[in-house]
């Protein structure tokens, strides 16, 4: 049978482990994304939303969170591709899940835990397992709203532009 104190460390390793790994794709993603461009023949115009930036091949750094027109120009010809901006799930669970598993933990304790016996004084301390929820919860939500915010969230898609020229 694990102590008070026992519980009270096993809940706050939850609750720092659902803080440590939060927030990946802020860790792990610039807000901007490296896009390839390409074409055959090579050294066509490269324009984006409108702006000239260089010729193929180009490395494009672009937005996440922005749709961009990329137009590739030679001689007279030129196609366009519409770099589409979406969430990538991957972030989303990442973000999620320590801090439910942190909510989920604490409800756990909670709901199996005899607090009146843990307690010193013979009454019910419910407040470490509330803790470990509300912790979970906010580090999620915290998460969530940072890389939301910052476009880490984000994928273009197609993450690379072949344009062949007959």
């Amino acid at each position: 049978m694990r102590t008070r104190y026992a519980r009270f460390l096993w809940g706050m390793q939850w609750a720092l482990l659902a803080i440590l790994l939060g927030g990946c794709a802020t860790l792990f993603n610039r807000p901007s994304q490296q896009v390839p461009v390409h074409s055959l023949p090579p050294a066509a115009e490269v324009f984006v939303d409108g702006a000239y930036l260089g010729t193929t091949p180009i490395t494009l750094q672009l937005e996440r969170r922005s749709e961009h027109e990329v137009v590739v120009r030679l001689g007279g010809r030129e196609q366009s591709v519409t770099l589409r901006s979406g969430v990538d799930g991957t972030y989303v669970a990442v973000d999620l899940a320590p801090g439910l598993v942190t909510a989920a933990a604490g409800a756990l304790v909670l709901a199996t835990t005899d607090f009146a016996s843990l307690s010193p004084l013979g009454r019910a301390i419910p407040g470490m397992a509330a803790i470990g929820i509300a912790v979970g919860l906010s580090s999620a939500a915290i998460n969530v709203t940072v890389d939301a915010a910052t476009g880490r969230w984000y994928h273009l898609t197609p993450g690379e532009v072949l344009v062949v020229f007959d």
